[in-house]
């Protein structure tokens, strides 16, 4: 009886678990909804990228308006001014003018002009001209007066259309910043869906080539190992930036989605190694959004999940899928900077040295984020560097 519990104990410790089962069938249904997911993502993506071109268009034609109507805002202010000095100027020469004429050497010019007419006629006509002299500057005064008034009220419409355009800038700025997120949801971490699709192409011919058959579980026709824990994937190190998932980053790094976990306080090329045995589901070189990335496949505890090693500066030589890896095994080193530092990294989304470690339910080494979980479930990683948080070790 003894002898069979031990037969019992020994065959679970080294016969595959079969928990969610995955054929080559269900690896071709994956790809064809990979592909689905990729034309309708391209056409919104397309969509998207010419309603941002049409709204930046506009902005820029406002932006063009906002400064006419400001510098006419302007002009219009220092043609007031002009006018309000005229206007003073000449009602100083109005009043010298009048002044001149009532009172000179004690006497009034004014009557004595008048009064020195020779006839009727001429004194109505010295009489003209005098109100003539002294009703111009009047009535260039109303004149500036009125145009003062006309250019206030031009100013007041200006400034009402500049608060408009002001308004629709802000609003069309609001919808940029909706559709510019929108956008970038197509380049999250990680590998891009038109990289899913060919690596997954060349994983099912590597099965295929295996003698796997449509329906048989992958599982039964390569190599498989159990695990019973899990252990931190570096010697030791620190947290910088936690799992948001679909949400956005708010800590410092001011990034968008993040479907892993950072981990730093170490120095570029520091050993990575697996979180748990497993076998290499996945190696992708170079990606935009993630640079070198290694993907690994674990049944531990008769559950199947997937972890994810991004930013590496380099993969260790000869890995190669289908490798069975223990948590010994040296899969890479840390990268650092992105492209065109010499820091390694290779891609646009990393900004110094640390490992971005994922982890996901299933195997889903090309569907990786619909999976992905926080990875603090799994592990008690300190908190934030930045907020307290100490070291882990190994």
């Amino acid at each position: 009886m003894k002898k069979l519990a031990l037969l019992s104990i020994l065959l679970m410790l080294f016969i595959p678990v079969f928990v969610d089962a995955k054929t080559l069938d269900d690896m071709y249904n994956e790809l064809a909804k990979l592909q689905t997911e990729y034309n309708t993502n391209k056409n919104n993506k397309n969509l998207t990228e010419t309603q941002i071109k049409e709204i930046n268009n506009d902005i820029n034609k406002i932006n063009a308006s906002i400064t006419t109507i400001r510098s006419e805002i302007k002009q219009a202010e220092a043609d007031i001014e002009d006018s309000k000095q005229k206007i003073d100027d000449k009602k100083v020469e109005t009043d010298g003018l009048i002044q001149f004429l009532q009172i000179s050497n004690g006497g009034n010019i004014y009557l004595e002009y008048l009064f020195d007419a020779e006839s009727y006629t001429d004194f109505i006509y010295r009489y003209e001209i005098v109100k003539q002299l002294t009703n111009y500057n009047s009535d260039l005064i109303d004149e500036l007066e009125q145009l003062i008034l006309d250019l206030q009220q031009k100013e007041k419409e200006l400034s009402e259309k500049n608060v408009k355009l002001e308004k629709e800038r802000n609003e069309l700025s609001s919808r940029l910043n909706i559709l510019q997120s929108s956008l970038n949801s197509y380049m999250v971490e990680g590998t891009t869906i038109e990289e899913d699709i060919a690596d997954l192409k060349k994983q099912i011919k590597v099965y295929e080539d295996k003698g796997c058959s449509r329906y048989q579980d992958i599982s039964t026709c390569t190599a498989t190992i159990n695990a019973y824990g899990w252990t931190y994937p570096l010697a030791k190190g620190c947290v910088t930036s936690e799992y948001t998932g679909s949400d956005h980053r708010t800590d410092w790094s001011g990034g968008g989605s993040h479907y892993g976990i950072d981990l730093s306080c170490i120095n570029e090329g520091t050993n990575v190694y697996p979180a748990a045995d497993g076998v290499v589901a996945r190696i992708v070189y170079r990606s935009s959004c993630g640079g070198n990335m290694v993907y690994i496949h674990h049944n531990v505890k008769g559950k199947k999940y997937t972890t994810v090693y991004m930013h590496l500066l380099n993969v260790t030589n000869g890995l190669y899928v289908g490798q069975i890896v223990t948590t010994k095994t040296v899969i890479g080193g840390v990268g650092g900077y992105s492209t065109g530092t010499n820091h390694g990294g290779y891609d646009r989304c990393t900004s110094g040295t640390h490992l971005h470690f994922g982890m996901a339910d299933g195997h889903s080494a090309f569907n990786f984020n619909s999976y992905a979980y926080n990875p603090r479930e799994t592990f008690a990683f300190p908190k934030l560097i930045y907020s307290g948080g100490g070291y882990f070790y190994r």
